[in-house]
């Protein structure tokens, strides 16, 4: 297995897209991130997993938010919500503590996955991060309905990043549009389209 795709071409990967690496452990296959932003900060762990013949690299961002008691349903309804929403990752809940994290699972086909490929999850995992931080907040905190605190996140987002910048990241033609022509939905609906067309 010395030459199977592992923790080397990861970081390769990683430096190409000019990114820091707090931790790499080689003996578990697993690098790990830390950012700092105006959001907060938080973790994104890059792993290989290895069951039987089946490799597959695993993106978790751990510890994204708690959901407590306190209007609870309405967080987990959120959060199936944005995992319909997105087509890269999903959030998931530990029904033991309530931590909430955002993961995705990518088969190793041929044991290889191109820069083109790791870049778009990677990408596509920190998009998330980035609109939907302040999601729950919103609701326990807020007292935005569900719907409220999914368009406030998005709206907000769109808003921080720019349009043209928002769209550009994923080369969406549209993204020369007017702030004022430019619709959430459209920009989510373009985002989806674009993950679901092939890699070179």
């Amino acid at each position: 297995m010395a030459d199977s795709f592992g923790v080397p071409q990861l970081t390769s990967y990683l430096q190409q897209m000019g990114l820091k690496i707090a931790r790499i452990d080689l003996q578990q296959e697993l690098i790990e991130m830390a950012f700092h932003g105006r959001h907060g900060q938080w973790r994104i762990i890059v792993a290989i997993q290895q069951s039987g013949d089946v490799r597959k690299l695993m993106l978790i961002a751990p510890h994204i938010g708690v959901v407590t008691t306190q209007r609870r349903l309405e967080c987990l309804e959120a959060l199936m919500a944005v995992n319909y929403r997105i087509a890269i990752g999903k959030f998931g809940i530990d029904l033991e503590d309530g931590e909430v994290r955002l993961e995705e699972s990518v088969p190793l086909a041929n044991d290889l996955l191109t820069y083109g490929q790791f870049k778009l999850v990677f990408s596509a995992m920190m998009q998330t991060i980035s609109m939907y931080h302040s999601l729950l907040p919103r609701i326990i905190y807020g007292n935005f309905s569900v719907q409220e605190a999914l368009l406030a996140c998005e709206q907000s987002f769109l808003q921080e990043t720019g349009p043209v910048q928002a769209v550009k990241a994923f080369n969406d033609e549209k993204s020369q549009e007017s702030h004022t022509e430019l619709n959430v939905q459209d920009v989510l609906a373009e985002v989806s389209r674009i993950f679901e067309e092939p890699i070179d």
